[in-house]
């Protein structure tokens, strides 16, 4: 009995070293590599910062389905300090995190630790954007869990089962939708043992367990809000996005095109693998199909949902469940007998998995990436990168983390702010430009993170929008041409407000016609700043 025992802690030793090196080693590229945030970054930083102003979402200001990703955020940096800094370090730890979850479902498949690596490097080389760091870590966990709910169904494991995809659907609605999916396949397939009615017992267990979770969430929500006017709301601006990026399958560089089918081949093939043995009875086959089917179910919506154009944009968010699919494929291949099929097999799934990585390290730019942490340049240049790095952040809209042409224009502005604008007052951005309210550290107005053409332009929508100005104090107002144009005319009455109460200060050209033009209520002015001559806000 003692040497099982002497092995089983050996393995967990091993395991946790391996996983801790993984962890340690993503978490560093992540963060050594930022070059600053995108602007779908700034979209939930912006609602952050809006709770840590007291506000709430639904309530306060319009919510799309993610109230859980701004209270991250929120809290991290109400305990560790309201600065890009924070939000840095939750990044890498989350990438770190989600590539560790992705190890242990690789292993917890394969059994083989090598495996497990080639799953987190792939999601690692692949490169997401910053704030895909959630999906990474659900997509991982939602692996682990059905595997460990596979081995051993309960109730217990349910309710386990139940809390993840309330959890998912509290940082983005439709993750809790993919990840519920895939539960309820893994309900279906291994109800509990007490379950007399073929799983239905079980499944409704589940959906009993996840209405109990997400109900102080409906609660809220239809207090605040209605539940059918968020959910519209939500819809619509989703059909909005599939509409501008549809994605074209045709017409991509090859490493766009390989690693588009390899997303979609992992899933295909995995389903086929487990089919042929269970229709044939194979001893054990549907024990592997019990924990790998809902990953194949994962995969498939996923892919459905999350995966548009931009393909290098988009499908990095999806590659948790193919990839660890594909390095249980290779393990399966490699089970085969040594005959000439079974070699072939193997020949084919390795290189398969090998190219996938090679085109991953490409559309995710990795030399790039660990040119930007200066490992390139040597180990011995790292320690400057982090102390650079830290520096750029107290200003991220002047130096290498400018998120983009618009803040690096409006530098003047950034440092204008907290000279002129009282913490306690307010910006109305009326555009795409989520950064602006951020890098300012100022709440923004209206209840709107941005305005964009054809978005939130129902007559409730803009009615809300305007009793919410009408208590707030915003002595400023950007916006952005020639996007504005159609914003002005969907929404007359925010064009009124804003030619009624403000008058130009600013503009900068962007090239052709893109233009930003930044106003103030002069009315308000309690003097004049000295660096910029435009009107100061703070109290005389």
């Amino acid at each position: 009995m003692s040497v099982p025992r002497f092995a089983s802690i050996s393995k967990t030793i091993q395991f946790t070293t391996v996983a801790l090196i993984v962890f340690a080693l993503v978490a560093s590229l992540r963060f050594l590599a930022l070059t600053g945030f995108p602007d779908d970054h700034y979209v939930h930083l912006a609602g952050a910062q809006q709770m840590l102003h007291g506000e709430w979402p639904s309530r306060d200001f319009v919510d799309l389905g993610a109230p859980l990703t701004y209270a991250i955020s929120a809290a991290a940096q109400r305990i560790f300090g309201q600065r890009q800094l924070t939000e840095a370090l939750l990044m890498a730890c989350a990438f770190g995190l989600g590539a560790v979850l992705t190890l242990r479902a690789g292993v917890m498949l394969t059994g083989s630790v090598i495996l497990g690596i080639a799953a987190a490097l792939l999601e690692l080389l692949v490169y997401p954007r910053t704030y895909s760091y959630p999906k990474m870590v659900l997509y991982a966990a939602a692996v682990v869990a059905f595997v460990w709910y596979a081995a051993r169904p309960s109730v217990a494991r349910i309710v386990g089962l139940a809390a993840l995809v309330a959890c998912a659907a509290l940082v983005r609605h439709d993750h809790g939708l993919y990840i519920g999916i895939a539960s309820l396949v893994a309900v279906v397939l291994s109800p509990i043992p007490s379950d007399r009615y073929r799983g239905v017992l079980s499944v409704a267990i589940l959906a009993a367990a996840v209405f109990v979770f997400m109900l102080p969430y409906f609660v809220y929500l239809e207090t605040v809000d209605g539940i059918i006017a968020h959910l519209q709301r939500g819809v619509a601006f989703a059909a909005l996005e599939v509409q501008r990026q549809r994605l074209t399958m045709f017409g991509h560089p090859l490493y766009d095109e390989w690693l588009l089918a390899a997303v979609w081949i992992a899933p295909i093939v995995a389903l086929a693998t487990l089919l042929v043995p269970v229709i044939r009875r194979r001893e054990g086959a549907w024990m592997i199909a019990r924990g790998v089917l809902p990953i194949v179910v994962l995969a498939i919506v996923a892919n459905a949902g999350l995966i548009r154009d931009r393909l290098d944009v988009r499908l990095p968010d999806a590659i948790v469940a193919p990839a660890v699919l594909m390095v249980w494929l290779v393990y399966q291949a490699w089970r085969l007998p040594v005959r000439p099929v079974g070699i072939a097999a193997r020949a084919v799934a390795s290189i398969a998995l090998l190219l996938t990585m090679r085109y991953a390290a490409v559309m995710g730019n990795v030399e790039e990436q660990l040119d930007r942490a200066n490992v390139l340049a040597g180990l011995d240049r790292v320690p400057e990168r982090l102390v650079s790095l830290v520096r750029d952040m107290d200003r991220p809209w002047a130096g290498r983390l400018v998120p983009s042409a618009v803040a690096g224009e409006m530098r003047p502005f950034f440092d204008y702010v907290p000279r002129c604008i009282p913490p306690d007052q307010r910006l109305l951005v009326a555009a795409w430009l989520p950064e602006i309210a951020v890098l300012s550290q100022r709440a923004f107005a209206g209840g709107q993170i941005w305005f964009m053409p054809g978005a939130l332009k129902a007559p409730a929508d803009h009615a809300l929008v305007m009793r919410r100005l009408e208590h707030q104090r915003v002595p400023v107002a950007v916006f952005r041409r020639p996007a504005y144009d159609e914003i002005a005319l969907e929404f007359p009455e925010l064009d009124r407000y804003i030619k009624e109460h403000f008058s130009e200060v600013a503009s900068w050209s962007l090239g052709g016609d893109d233009e930003v033009h930044l106003l103030m209520d002069k009315k308000q002015s309690t003097g004049t700043d000295a660096k910029t001559s435009w009107p100061c806000f703070r109290p005389s």
